[in-house]
């Protein structure tokens, strides 16, 4: 029976009782049509069913937000945000971040996860929504495909380090002779004396003092027999051992200086490719299962390090170096821009990766939460991993005489140059490097799992048969994706990732997230968007207005602001010696860029295309309901959902009209969900119930 106070009303048990028949009701006229509908549900079952089978579920919850926090959580956390945070104002630029994070990167992560979760479909096929957005999600696979085989170098640069880890000596703390004639290596850098001071006795005190360059000082101490100590300027041995020895990086990258691969690292790229497919070669439900242990080791690592460090003397100077503020900072927009860069590269928004993760999530997830932990989890590693290397790096400095900034290095430096050469002062000094370049190893790795399976569930989204074979998709992926790293490799590969990361995914992704965010909040509509939310979980996000600020205003118009400044302040990537890239390496750069974003405007052109040779298309109103309507096989990843979608498509319903946009179609959620098939009072019961079970 209904329950007292219900909007059902219960089916007359008399069958000349009178009836007020409902719109709906025209669908079911009689016991034996019902009968017909329920035969046809259970058709309608077989093929939800079907669709439950080809489409992975993760395990649990556990292991999509481990898997979300490994993508989030990689090799930039370590050496990228600790350098942006000091060259950028330490606090000011982590206060721009956490702005930054608020007004773009956590409503866009939760954008995308809704976006996945509810559709229960990848990058590509989540487009349904908008079909002339299509090749937003094209340009992020590329995306992703282009990271994950650059990415992949810098994880074999960590195995080798790793196996040049367990050596006696670790190779990075010794000079060769040949590095001592031509570059003046220092394998290891000591305190400077005091300057030398025209007191004699305060200099004979000292036993040495090092010059100041001022003759008159320097030269007081002659009569003396004392001698100033030359300050001695060289190249450290952890620097030319990996540029010189391990990337054996050439002085410019024409094609005469580009060389042959490099064994060792083509060694150590493939093991690292067999290692990402030996964990994706059941997708989900093998990786899935390895970010347990991907996922939550580097924080073990991180903090037996930031106990470490702690324990250094000088630790204390390289903390205040790094947190310590300069407000003027705030007002240069080049810190903004910097930190809005190391927010997308963490997060990976836009990358396809967290529409993927999501779509493999049962419809009634709640994402919501999901989404704020995931993310703050990611800032909050970028700031330990700051800890970490600044703490470090606070004691090497004080170990070496030198200030914290001449220790500092960005990029790879930061991980393969600076941090090697402190690890070798932290007895036992192989300990530490191998568990060091362990964790790089999977911070990496859960990473590349989520780049490569974007691009694989993509391919199977666009041809579902493929999904059978998603074990061969992975490995002829993988084998492409080594044999496209290879001239990476390559003495002048240092400057071919270069390249793939500036131009492939650094400007590549702000005009994606740019057309992404408009899209989805302009074009299908964020009251929509918010329905779909209502629908999926049962309620409107807390402090739903910031959210609907966030999508429609401050993430699209930021975004933009800053794709406009980076194109009028454009600098090319340099050389090693400041030089800036060749002109025909900035031609490649800029062709691999509009590679990756051409489907944006070719996929819109054939939306277009086939408007016009669409007969049922006539009119203006027509055919932009064509282009940017959903399309009749967009709706929410749940069988009832879709059942009923089925149904109502059948008799000429528009889009706008199905249950999940509809109030009037989606009524009584509370007592729906008390309804059962296998319940006897229920089975004579209004026509519109009936329809909801559908």
């Amino acid at each position: 029976m209904a329950k007292k106070g219900s909007t059902y009303k219960m089916w007359p048990t008399e069958p000349d009782a009178p009836h007020k028949a409902t719109p709906l009701e025209t669908r079911f006229p009689t016991d034996a049509s019902y009968s017909s509908d329920l035969a046809s549900e259970g058709r309608l079952q077989e093929s939800s069913k079907k669709e439950e089978v080809e489409r992975e579920q993760w395990g649990n919850k556990a292991e999509f937000v481990l898997s979300c926090v490994g993508l989030s959580v990689g090799l930039g956390n370590v050496w990228r945000f600790p350098y942006l945070c000091y060259v950028n104002g330490g606090a000011a630029f982590l206060i721009a971040y956490i702005i930054l994070q608020l007004l773009i990167g956590k409503p866009m992560y939760f954008m995308e996860l809704v976006m996945g979760q509810y559709s229960g479909s990848g990058p590509t096929k989540v487009w349904r929504m908008n079909p002339a957005a299509k090749g937003v999600g094209v340009s992020m696979c590329m995306i992703s495909l282009i990271v994950s085989i650059y990415y992949n170098i810098i994880m074999a640069y960590t195995l080798y380090y790793f196996f040049a880890s367990m050596q006696e000596t670790l190779p990075w703390t010794q000079c060769s002779e040949e590095w001592i004639r031509d570059y003046n290596c220092v394998s290891k850098y000591e305190a400077s004396p005091a300057p030398c001071t025209l007191n004699m006795t305060q200099n004979q005190e000292l036993g040495k003092c090092s010059c100041t360059g001022n003759s008159t000082i320097d030269n007081s101490s002659l009569p003396f027999n004392m001698s100033c100590t030359p300050k001695i300027v060289g190249t450290s041995s952890a620097e030319l051992y990996f540029y010189n020895e391990v990337i054996q990086r050439s002085a410019g990258m024409a094609p005469s200086q580009m060389g042959s691969p490099l064994y060792r690292i083509v060694l150590c790229l493939i093991l690292s490719w067999l290692v990402v497919v030996f964990c994706l070669i059941k997708g989900i439900k093998s990786s899935g299962k390895v970010v347990y242990f991907t996922a939550t080791f580097p924080y073990v690592i991180l903090l037996i390090l930031l106990i470490r460090g702690s324990l250094l003397d000088g630790a204390k100077e390289g903390v205040e170096f790094f947190i310590v503020p300069e407000w003027s900072k705030l007002a240069d927009l080049q810190v903004w821009i910097a930190a809005a860069g190391q927010m997308f590269f963490s997060l990976s928004v836009s990358f396809g990766g967290i529409i993927m993760f999501g779509s493999y999530n049962k419809f009634t997830n709640k994402v919501y939460t999901d989404s704020l932990i995931i993310s703050f989890t990611d800032m909050i590693t970028s700031i330990i991993a700051g800890f970490v290397v600044f703490t470090t790096f606070g004691g090497m400095a004080k170990a070496t005489g030198r200030k914290v900034s001449e220790v500092a290095k960005g990029g790879y430096g930061m991980a393969f140059v600076v941090y090697p050469e402190a690890l070798s002062g932290l007895p036992p000094s192989q300990l530490w490097s191998v568990l060091f370049f362990l964790m790089l190893f999977t911070l990496g790795l859960d990473s590349e799992f989520g780049l490569l399976e974007t691009v694989i569930t993509c391919i199977q989204d666009e041809f579902p048969k493929l999904k059978k074979y998603k074990t061969y998709i992975c490995i002829g992926l993988s084998c492409a994706c080594f044999l496209m790293a290879l001239p990476c490799t390559c003495p002048g590969g240092d400057y071919v990732v270069t390249i793939m990361d500036h131009y492939g995914s650094d400007f590549a992704v702000l005009i994606v997230a740019c057309f992404e965010v408009i899209s989805v909040m302009w074009v299908y509509g964020v009251m929509r968007f918010l329905k779909d939310i209502e629908y999926m979980l049962g309620s409107r996000p807390h402090g739903w207005p910031y959210w609907v600020f966030c999508w429609t205003i401050s993430s699209p118009l930021l975004i933009a602001l800053m794709f406009l400044y980076r194109m009028v302040r454009y600098k090319p990537p340099s050389l090693s010696d400041g030089t800036p890239f060749p002109h025909f390496a900035q031609s490649i750069g800029w062709t691999l860029l509009s590679l990756v974003l051409c489907p944006i405007p070719l996929l819109f052109v054939w939306r277009l295309v086939k408007s016009f040779l669409d007969p049922s298309v006539t009119t203006l109103k027509s055919r932009l309901h064509f282009l940017f309507s959903p399309t009749p096989d967009w709706g929410p990843n749940d069988r009832s959902a879709r059942k009923l979608q089925e149904v109502t498509s059948s008799d000429s319903l528009s889009m706008e009209k199905q249950s999940y946009d509809t109030p009037e179609l989606v009524k009584g959620d509370l007592e729906k969900q008390t309804l059962s098939y296998d319940n006897p009072a229920m089975i004579h019961d209004d026509p519109a119930i009936i329809h909801e079970r559908l």
